[in-house]
């Protein structure tokens, strides 16, 4: 039975098919959580250690990775210190987001995050948070990415809903992911400093720290006036600042909308390990279609799963 199917079935025996809408409608937030914080404790109060077990065992979302927590909190802090050093600014991020965090800003359907009480959800992408943290900032005036940008950097143990193909991976994993806030400056200049900046981190980190060769793709997504000549003016800028760099320029148009105008993807020994791209997600939250955000991110977990960090760590 699916999901909708499951949701008919409930709302027929509680006898009203409009439940979700009334009181999605009726309630304010607040209430809402109330309802479903008096609901989880009268579930909780019905349930045995038995029960607490047997959920244990039928629980993929709640079993501990087989990886070694030492070697991943290695990798973590070298590409804290890496990204540090290279003027990305660390930050520790909470493993609770607000709900809504991908699925309002981002386009995720609300099914791949793991969504809680108290108007809440476990963190699915550090990356929404860290644009959220940035909105936040930049709207109360503690951040100021009009002068120069703004370059920040977190690792964070993310869970996400969605099946996985392989049993070695776990719907919980460490992401390390960077993020660059700025203005239009006008003839892209944030865009080349900052995809510049972002895709020089990892040719230092897995090219030059860990010896593997690199390719980088660079993909057109919808979203930007002039998706060809932006493209173009970007990897142009690129090679001439990685000339050792294999660029790969995929024209192909896709219906993706999660990234705006470009997505990069960095490969290292044929795996995919970095993905990142231009969004509007400081546009949407601050409602100022001069704001500009590059994010990106790598698998911490698939580095040891392939074997890709060796003996480095």
């Amino acid at each position: 039975m699916n999901q909708h199917s499951i949701i008919e079935h409930v709302l027929e025996k509680a006898g009203n098919k409009n439940l979700i809408n009334e009181l999605t409608t009726r309630l304010s937030q607040s209430e809402i959580t109330a309802f479903l914080l008096a609901l989880s404790k009268e579930m909780a109060n019905k349930n045995t250690p038995h029960d607490i077990l047997s959920r244990y065992e039928s629980s993929r979302f709640v079993k501990p990775s087989e990886l070694n927590p030492i070697k991943v909190k290695q990798v973590e802090l070298l590409m804290l210190e890496m990204a540090e050093a290279s003027d990305f600014s660390p930050l520790l991020l909470s493993p609770a987001s607000p709900l809504g965090s991908c699925s309002v800003i981002a386009k995720v359907d609300q099914n791949n995050v793991i969504s809680a009480t108290r108007g809440l959800e476990l963190t699915a992408d550090s990356t929404n948070m860290l644009a959220i943290y940035l909105a936040n900032g930049i709207k109360n005036k503690t951040i100021d990415n009009t002068k120069s940008p703004v370059h920040l950097s977190a690792t964070c143990r993310v869970t996400r809903g969605q099946m996985f193909k392989s049993n070695a991976f776990v719907p919980h994993f460490s992401l390390f992911t960077i993020v660059s806030s700025g203005k239009d400056t006008g003839s892209y200049g944030f865009e080349k400093d900052a995809i510049s900046r972002q895709i020089g981190f990892y040719i230092n980190y897995f090219g030059e720290k860990l010896g593997h060769n690199l390719k980088v793709s660079l993909n057109i997504r919808n979203g930007h006036k002039d998706k060809m000549g932006f493209i173009d003016r970007i990897h142009c800028y690129l090679r001439e600042r990685y000339p050792e760099i294999d660029f790969i320029v995929n024209r192909e148009e896709t219906d993706n909308t999660y990234y705006q105008g470009l997505n990069f993807k960095i490969s290292v020994n044929d795996i995919e390990i970095v993905d990142g791209g231009f969004v509007d997600w400081t546009q949407k939250l601050l409602g100022n279609k001069k704001e500009r955000l590059l994010i990106s991110g790598a698998g911490i977990d698939l580095q040891l799963i392939t074997g890709m960090l060796d003996k480095r760590i």
